[in-house]
This record gives C-alpha cells, sequence and structure tokens, in this order.
C-alpha cells in the first residue's frame, strides 16, 4: 500500500504541471473570448449609431424634398395639375437629382392615381396605381402620420425595388377641406443606391448595415441577416436606445433613428469574432505550448529523480539528504518555467514577507536584491492605488478569502505596468492592526502583468469618447448654421443650409476613413469643390471658355481639429465664388495653391477671370464670418483677402502643430507654388 501511494504521488507533480497551466489557458481563453467578443459588440454599437446618423440625414432629406415637390402644385387643382403635366414634370426631373438616391418622384390624386411622375412622362391613369400600397393606406387614414415611410415594393412602372418616404398632399384646389384627404406626394428611393454609402460606414470586412422599420421590415441592407432576427431588433430598439442580440451565427447591434420609424441595425459573422479570437490565443500559445512542455519534461525528470533516490535510499539510509537537495533543485526550475510562462506564484508569511519570489521584484519594479515584503510591495504601485491596496491587506488580515485585484505599478525609467493579483489568503489569529500591514495569517497566489489588456480597454474608451465630442461639436455647428443662415426665400435658406451641412457630412465622412487621425487637404479641397467645379487631373488645361478649378500643392496631412473647420471655409469661399466671383463667369478661373512649413501651412485662393472687382463688398455675410471665425479663431490661424481689380485674393496661414511657433505675415509667408 505504502508503495503504491508513492508511485501516485510521484505522479501527481507532472499532472499538476500539466493541468495547472492547461487551466490557466483554458481560463485565458474564456477571458480572451469574453473580451473580442465585447470588442466586437462594441464596435458594431459605434456601426449601429453611424448608420443611425446616415439614415437620419438621408430620411430627413426625403421628407424636405416631399415638401418641396407639394409646393410645386401648391394652389392646383387635379385637372390643371393634368393640363400642364408636361411642364410640371420637367421641373419635377429638375428638382429629383438634388435628392441622394432617390430618381422618382409622383403626385397622386385622392384615388391612388398618378397625376404627375418625374420619370415617366405622360403618366398612366388607366387604374389606381398606389391605393393598395401601405403608405397611401396610412395617409388616407383619419388620424394620419406626418410622414411616411414604405416597405419595400417593385415599381409597377419600371419593375425596380423600392420604398417611399410620402405625405400627404396640401394647399390644393380641388375645394376640400383643409384636413380632409386629397391624395400624397411620393419620392421613391431605390435600395441598391443606398449600398454603397452604407458600406463605407463599416468597420471591416465582412460586417453588414441595414436599415429596418420598426415593423422589421428590411429597407435597404448590406448584407443578410434573417427577418426573425431583423424583426426582434427593431422591436428592441427603444426611441434613442439601442438593442444588442446574437442569432443565426452573427452579432447583432440596432440603433433606433431619431424622429423616424427605423432602426439601423450593424452585424458581424460569428466566424469573423472567433477568427480573431484564434489570432490572439495562437499569441498565447506561441508561448504558453513551450512552457507547459518544459513544466512537463521538468516534472518527468523529478519523478525520474524521486524513484532514483528511493532507490537508493533503499540501499544507503544518508540518500535523504540527496533526496531532499534535488527537490528543491526541481522546485526552483519550475518556478522559472513558470516566470516564463508570465506567470508568477508567491507566498506571503504572516510578518508581510516573501519568500523565493523569482521574478517577482521586475515585476514590481524593485531592483535585484532589494527587501521583498507587503511593505515594498505597496510602495512599489502608483499612489492613488496605495490606500486601497493596504485596505485589501487588512480585510484579508481580518477576513481572509479570495485576493483579486489589479494595480498600476510605477517603474524605474518614468513608465508603470498594470498587475493582476490573485490568490487566496487564510484568515489571522487574533484582531487586525487598525493601521499596519502586517498579516497573522498567509497569502498565497499568482501575479501577472496584463498592461496590454489594460491599455486596450484604455483606447477603446478614449476612441468612443472622441467620437461623442466630434459628434456634439458637429450637431452644434449644425444648430449655428440653421440659426444664423439667412435667405430671402425658402429655397434658397434649403439650398444654403444643405451645402453647408454637406461640407461638415464629407469632412466627417474623411475623419472616419482614417480612424480619426488625420485628414488629406488635397483630398478635401477636390470634395468640396466638386459640388461647384470639378478640379482639372494634375492642373492640366481646360478647354477654351470652360470655368475651371485648378490645384497645386505637395501632399499635406491635416490634424483632426483642422479638417472641419477648413472645410466650412473652403466651402463659403467657393460659395462666394460661384455667386459673386470667378466660377460666376464661363471664363473665369481659380487657382489654389499651398505650401507647409515645420508647423505652418501656407494656402493662397486667386480668382480671376470673373466680374470685374471695383471694392471691398460694405456688408459681412454668415459666411465671410464663418470663414473669419474658422481661421483666426477655431484654428487661431491667420487670413488675409485683398479685392484685386482680377479677382479675390485670399492668403489663409494654420498651424498644423498642436503649439506652433508664431507664423509669418501673409505677404512675408513662403509663397505656394505657381501662387500670383
Amino acid at each position: 500500500m505504502a508503495g503504491r501511494g508513492r508511485a501516485a504521488s510521484g505522479w501527481a507533480l507532472p499532472a499538476a504541471a500539466l493541468l495547472l497551466p492547461l487551466a490557466l489557458l483554458l481560463g485565458g481563453g474564456l477571458l480572451a473570448w469574453r473580451n473580442t467578443l465585447a470588442e466586437a459588440e462594441a464596435a458594431l454599437r459605434q456601426s449601429a449609431d453611424t448608420g443611425a446618423e446616415f439614415g437620419t440625414r438621408v430620411l430627413a432629406g426625403y421628407v424636405v424634398s416631399a415638401g418641396r415637390v407639394n409646393d410645386l402644385t401648391r394652389g392646383l387643382s387635379d385637372a390643371e395639375i393634368t393640363a400642364r403635366e408636361e411642364a410640371l414634370h420637367r421641373q419635377l426631373a429638375e428638382l429629383i437629382p438634388d435628392v441622394p438616391e432617390a430618381e422618382a418622384a409622383y403626385v397622386i390624386d385622392r384615388t391612388g392615381t398618378a397625376l404627375l411622375a418625374a420619370n415617366l412622362y405622360p403618366v398612366p391613369r388607366d387604374r389606381p396605381t398606389a391605393a393598395d400600397r401601405d403608405f397611401f393606406l396610412a395617409l388616407r387614414a383619419d388620424s394620419p402620420p406626418r410622414f411616411h415611410v414604405s416597405q419595400v415594393y417593385v415599381s409597377r412602372f419600371d419593375g425596380v425595388p423600392f420604398f417611399a418616404v410620402s405625405r400627404r398632399r396640401s394647399g390644393t384646389a380641388n375645394g376640400l377641406a383643409p384636413d380632409e384627404f386629397d391624395g400624397a406626394v411620393n419620392l421613391s428611393v431605390y435600395p441598391h443606391r443606398l449600398q454603397p454609402a452604407m458600406r463605407r460606414l463599416l468597420r471591416r470586412d465582412g460586417d453588414g448595415l441595414a436599415l429596418v422599420r420598426e415593423d422589421g421590415q428590411p429597407l435597404a441592407s448590406t448584407a443578410a441577416a434573417s427577418p426573425e432576427a431583423l424583426a426582434a431588433l427593431a422591436a428592441g430598439a427603444a426611441p434613442g436606445g439601442q438593442a444588442l442580440r446574437h442569432e443565426a451565427g452573427l452579432v447583432l447591434a440596432a440603433q433606433k433613428l431619431e424622429g423616424f420609424p427605423v432602426v439601423a441595425v450593424a452585424s458581424r459573422p460569428i466566424a469573423s469574432v472567433a477568427a480573431e479570437w484564434r489570432a490572439t490565443m495562437a499569441n498565447h500559445m506561441l508561448f504558453g505550448v513551450p512552457a507547459t512542455l518544459a513544466l512537463l519534461l521538468l516534472s518527468l525528470r523529478e519523478r525520474q529523480q524521486q524513484r532514483r533516490l528511493e532507490a537508493a535510499n533503499q540501499a544507503l539510509g544518508d540518500a535523504n539528504a540527496a533526496l531532499a537537495e534535488a527537490l528543491r533543485a526541481s522546485e526552483g526550475n519550475l518556478k522559472r518555467a513558470q516566470d516564463a510562462a508570465g506567470v508568477l506564484s508567491f507566498d506571503m508569511a504572516a510578518d508581510g514577507t516573501v519568500a523565493d519570489a523569482g521574478g517577482l521584484r521586475a515585476l514590481f519594479g524593485l531592483p535585484p536584491g532589494a527587501a521583498l515584503d507587503q511593505a515594498a510591495l505597496v510602495a512599489s504601485l502608483h499612489p492613488d492605488d496605495q490606500e486601497a491596496a493596504r485596505a485589501e491587506w487588512r480585510r484579508l488580515a481580518r477576513d481572509g478569502g479570495r485576493l483579486a485585484a489589479e494595480y498600476r505599478v510605477r517603474l524605474p525609467d518614468g513608465g508603470q505596468r498594470w498587475v493582476m493579483l490573485r490568490g487566496e489568503a487564510s484568515p489571522g489569529y487574533g484582531p487586525a492592526p487598525p493601521a499596519g500591514l502586517a498579516l497573522p495569517g498567509r497569502v498565497s497566489g499568482v501575479a501577472m502583468d496584463v498592461t496590454q489588456r489594460r491599455e486596450s480597454e484604455e483606447r477603446t474608451a478614449l476612441l468612443a469618447f472622441e467620437v461623442t465630442h466630434r459628434a456634439k461639436n458637429t450637431l452644434a455647428v449644425v444648430q449655428a448654421a440653421l440659426r444664423l443662415t439667412k435667405a430671402p426665400d425658402y429655397e434658397s435658406y434649403v439650398r444654403a443650409v444643405e451645402g453647408r451641412v454637406a461640407a461638415l457630412a464629407r469632412a466627417q465622412s474623411m475623419l472616419a476613413e482614417s480612424q480619426w487621425r488625420e485628414g488629406d487637404l488635397r483630398a478635401l479641397l477636390e470634395a468640396e469643390l466638386r459640388a461647384f467645379q470639378p478640379a482639372t487631373p494634375g492642373g492640366g488645361p481646360v478647354a477654351e471658355g470652360e470655368p475651371a478649378v485648378r490645384l497645386s500643392g505637395p501632399p499635406v496631412s491635416l490634424p483632426v481639429r483642422a479638417v472641419q473647420a477648413l472645410a466650412m471655409a473652403v466651402h463659403e469661399l467657393a460659395t462666394n465664388a460661384v455667386k459673386y466671383g470667378a466660377l460666376s463667369s464661363p471664363g473665369g478661373r481659380l487657382h489654389i495653391s499651398w505650401c507647409p512649413d515645420a508647423a505652418w501651412l501656407y494656402l493662397a485662393w486667386r480668382e480671376a477671370g470673373g466680374p470685374a472687382v471695383t471694392a471691398e463688398p460694405a456688408r459681412k455675410g454668415f459666411g465671410s464670418r464663418v470663414i473669419e471665425q474658422t481661421i483666426r479663431f477655431q484654428l487661431g490661424g491667420r487670413l488675409e483677402k485683398r479685392w484685386a481689380p482680377t479677382g479675390l485674393e485670399c492668403d489663409i496661414a494654420i498651424p498644423l502643430a498642436a503649439e506652433p511657433p508664431a507664423a509669418q505675415e501673409p505677404g512675408q509667408a513662403p509663397r505656394p507654388g505657381g501662387a500670383s
């Protein structure tokens, strides 16, 4: 029996050497899976948020455009619309290209028959074409919505799938009461037109984004998801809130669109999450497997040594000392193998001292040979963590139990690392000292460097804060544009606001594509000027009599804080050029050149060939104030305008560094190549 007991105990160390790292690997794998899944869920929540912002902006544009279509036929009866169909059709066809992703618009009478269409002339009137559509039924009800987003249909005219953004007709001359139903105004939106823009909002390949009605009817999608999952998510997303779901091999997140009965749903295959987790585990296995094999080999070697020593002990009575020495050497090897695997075990005695701690000194930033006890470990922590550590040791001395804590350690080079402590404490004997650190009991546990995980969590939180901060700033700028924009009529006001909001949207898209790190100057200028006059590639020749925009300058990366502000300033300068300057005349020219130095960007705006300039404008409009506010006060730059007889000349200096040296005066600054 004793021999069998010794044989069983001989296998205990190899079993422990194999099972302990395996348990740690399994535990680490579970933790890595949870972290990977949590990161995927956070990314999908952000994508759903971005998709909701995109959907709200698009649908709001359709609602405004539906009002403009209604204004086109306001004050006309059905008979008058029919009589003037050709002229009204041309006006409606010119209006629709201003609405992105919409290619058809209809005016429908109270029976569901089309009176006027943007993409069809003449309109067939032999039968009602909309009487059975959900948007017509909803608007005809006693308590209709202000506007309606329909399910996806196949057009009875051209066979193309679409969904409709509709509203009641108003201001007709058919002699009905103001609140009586008199037909509808309908904008047809083609889902396949929305998909490219939706794909650009996604964080990685394989992710999907969908716009879904609250009843679960999909409107537009870049990836397949089950109707049941979409319906459940749409029902679970409260106004202003989010919903999360795992179903059919997908991780899905939903965000309700503000002001619309529509939900944005972002998705990622579980297989993609699993692939990322496997990559993480492969890194762990790269170190864990060799360390485990080393532990196993050492333990097997120890077992062989034990057997040889037992055999020698049976023959020689003095072999016990040699056996104890070999055991101590093997335990040292086991300890070093644990250190190589990144897991350090420790035992703390009742007086606070730690014996034979291996790499614990290096982990806590202590020099070799330094005293290793509870006081030294606490003193190595960040000052903000020391009192919490003392309180935890006092609790363990009083009650015993589990040790589970993470602290910041100050390193000799001024840096810091995060250390995780896990262990078990036996309760002390007698009361714990009220202010001292010594334990009446004993603590056994492990310590591990978890700096990389904590830094990843902090980066994720910082990115979420940055996105929220940028969104609030953008909303503030939009509110100012809405409040301060002046225009002689409603249509001019809408065009001015839409142009400024579009400039902001393009700047936001550029920052999102670069992960909020930087913006490319040339890409920003080309995007902002494209709506006014396309730039000639590479500054090449332009056909005689055709307005031209030419860009010249080296590649420049703009800091994040400057992208949105510069986009607004360029938009206002281009708007003025189209209204009053070089781009208002067929022979006009605009040349934009730039050159950077170590800390500043110098940009020259030169107009020529436009209407003759006699004097500086007497009144500064909202656009001029936007240019000065963004360049001088928001960016801390410099701006100089000169109304030369040939056209406006504007010199701009923008700081590229957070705290740049003083800029040269615009007239003394290095002149961009080709500026005149």
